[in-house]
């Protein structure tokens, strides 16, 4: 079993305290007053290591994934590289003054939020500035029009198809590769947050009416679940991931996620509860399963992302509020690319972190039961 607190971790590094202990509770208050600006340092390994900063022009920044993997022995979670998508600061003027002053070379982000892999590129949407981003291997960020989506959340990409959820605007879009609208699938959601796709078949969720809406190659949809606390039903749901013939919901209010079978919707198996330990859920924002099976969770409340197996067995958290490469400040949406990286968005930080599990020995990474509600 892998500890939730490493063997030998001084009192000061113990990244994976729960979220009410005291000295949480006053590290959630200087955040406010910092404007959610936390400390540096890595969450599960605590090594001391150099901070990264905000560039005008964002590149991937690649870190020592042996001095930034944890924990200690294998298997491990590596820190591949973190993408910073602060391409201009917010000053006086804001928006406004960077077109009066023809600044191009600078895309502001305010609020990235969602997140899908399209081949090597990682598309997030800005739910703050209502545009989307594309963000290459190489680190270079391009972004849609302004005035093309209203808060878009939601993103995902296959069979070269792009889909985005605009919560506010309560619309389901298909976007071409350069990020423009090209086509309205549904009108009239209520709080559309997340999106889930594959070939001709696509997934979302409708988190005001506590349901997912199916929608198969010719247009049919097809509503799955309802308000409730029982199997397949919800209670605001905003994570949504696809995985061969498993739909994961992260079924938000109700504290867990929920296993359905993507075609008939049957609920298959759900795991998690409300606490503020490492690996329960307050506050679910994202959710992805890798290419070994195991699923990716973001809690904005823990500042922490959670690793699961297939079955709900938990394995580690990694995170913690900060600023510092594998800290987190709201993570939000994640997404898993075929050949193993994971992208966590790191909302309030505005960057990307990458992450991938290394080490993993056949049958996958030891593990404890999650609690099931």
């Amino acid at each position: 079993m892998i500890s939730r607190e490493p063997p030998g971790t001084a009192p000061h590094e113990q990244a994976c305290r729960p979220a009410g202990s005291p000295a949480v509770r006053a590290r959630r208050g200087a955040r406010a007053r910092r404007g959610r600006r936390g400390k540096g340092g890595l969450a599960a390994v605590c090594l001391l290591v150099p901070a990264l900063g905000c560039s005008s022009h964002p590149a991937a920044t690649p870190i020592s994934s042996y001095d930034l993997a944890w924990p200690a022995a294998a298997p491990r979670v590596r820190l591949d590289s973190v993408i910073s998508l602060a391409g201009t600061r917010q000053r006086a003027g804001g928006e406004l003054l960077r077109r009066l002053t023809g600044d191009r070379e600078g895309v502001f982000v305010a609020r990235p939020f969602g997140a899908a892999w399209d081949g090597d590129d990682i598309l997030v949407t800005d739910a703050g500035t209502g545009r989307l981003l594309r963000v290459t291997p190489r680190g270079r960020l391009a972004a849609s029009a302004e005035g093309g989506f209203e808060s878009p959340v939601g993103i995902a990409a296959c069979s070269g198809r792009i889909v985005v959820a605009d919560s506010r605007s309560g619309l389901l879009v298909r976007v071409d590769r350069d990020l423009r609208p090209a086509e309205v699938l549904l009108r009239g959601l209520l709080r559309p947050t997340a999106v889930a796709c594959a070939d001709d078949h696509i997934w979302v969720l409708e988190t005001g009416r506590h349901r997912v809406l199916a929608i198969d190659a010719s247009g049919q949809v097809e509503p799955i679940g309802e308000r409730g606390a029982g199997a397949g039903q919800f209670n605001f749901p905003t994570a949504l991931a696809l995985n061969g013939d498993s739909l994961w919901v992260g079924d938000t209010l109700n504290f867990r996620v929920q296993r359905l079978d993507p075609i008939s919707g049957r609920p298959l198996e759900s795991f998690g509860q409300l606490g503020t330990a490492p690996g329960e859920m307050p506050r679910m924002k994202g959710i992805a399963v890798d290419s070994t099976g195991h699923l990716w969770i973001s809690d904005a409340h823990l500042d922490q992302v959670a690793l699961f197996s297939p079955s709900g067995d938990y394995l580690m958290s990694i995170g913690g509020l900060g600023t510092g490469p594998g800290r987190f400040s709201f993570p939000a949406g994640i997404a898993a690319h075929p050949d193993g990286r994971v992208a966590v968005v790191d909302s309030l930080n505005r960057r990307i972190q990458v992450f991938r599990v290394i080490g993993s020995p056949p049958g996958g990474l030891s593990a404890t039961r999650a609690r099931s509600r």
